[in-house]
């Protein structure tokens, strides 16, 4: 069997951070670029919240029907880093990430990322706060709609006071870590779930399962590919419980029930 070019070789490495396929990652290092970072602050602050957000996302969706805690749960597919990623989304991710990325004001606080508008494509959306953006690949005019959708129902469901403004436009700490681990996300796509957070002057990151704590280290101290950053890590096992019966009762509305589970048995008429 012939050997792998280096091109074939370096390509494969950046893969198994960003879960490319070949088409986009051989350009890519063909181009020079092995793994770019953010070159802006602006840029780092807004992919660090993206990837608070995804995290968050991820959570509603182990929600979503059938309701589990024991099945992956990931906002992100893939990322293809540059100087403005671009994001593949995982199956009814799209609702949950803009929910909490696009401002609002609830309980009276700013959530979501301040000024943060968008910008629909043919193929794709871009979410931006005019001095950095992130792509949303795949996400047509009517993906977009569906996703709104979502959005629109929880602010109803949870009682959110407006839309127009609002946002919250704190910088978040250590922002350069928290954008070096969303271009490198897909580490942790054979995890349960990934949790991740600033904390004091690095981030912590969790997840249950997948990939052992000696492994996601020796990637991250890889020295083309990895990142210097102040990361600190733990895994932890796989919950060995389902979710309670009482968190398969959340009221989803019908049109975000896929064809394939809306006969599950905790997808009733009485529990919607």
């Amino acid at each position: 069997m012939a050997r792998l070019s280096i091109t074939d070789q370096l390509a494969d490495l950046r893969r198994a951070y960003t879960g490319e396929n070949l088409s986009q990652a051989v350009p890519a290092v063909r181009g020079g670029e092995l793994l770019p970072d953010a070159t802006t602050e602006a840029q780092r602050q807004l992919e660090a919240k993206v990837l608070l957000a995804g995290c968050t996302a991820a959570s509603m969706l182990q929600l979503m029907p059938p309701a589990s805690i024991i099945r992956p749960s990931h906002a992100f597919r893939t990322v293809e880093p540059g100087e403005t990623p671009k994001l593949h989304l995982s199956e009814r991710a799209l609702g949950p990430l803009l929910f909490e990325l696009l401002p609002r004001t609830e309980a009276g606080y700013g959530m979501g990322v301040a000024r943060l508008t968008h910008r629909q494509y043919r193929r794709s959306a871009e979410l931006t706060t005019g001095d950095a953006g992130v792509v949303l690949a795949g996400v047509d005019e009517s993906a977009w709609d569906l996703g709104m959708r979502y959005v629109r129902w929880m602010h109803e469901f949870r009682g959110v006071e407006y839309t127009d403004g609002g946002g919250n436009d704190e910088e978040t700490p250590e922002a350069a870590t928290g954008s070096a681990l969303l271009r490198r996300v897909h580490l942790w796509h054979d995890a349960s779930w990934l949790r991740a957070l600033p904390m004091g002057t690095g981030w912590f990151v969790e997840w249950p399962g997948g990939p052992a704590e000696d492994e996601i280290r020796a990637r991250l101290a890889h020295p083309e590919f990895g990142t210097a950053r102040e990361i600190t890590l733990r895994r932890t096992e796989v919950p060995a419980q389902d979710v309670e019966e009482n968190m398969r009762t959340y009221p989803w509305p019908e049109e975000f029930v896929s064809a394939v589970t809306a006969g599950e048995p905790d997808q009733g008429a009485a529990r919607r």
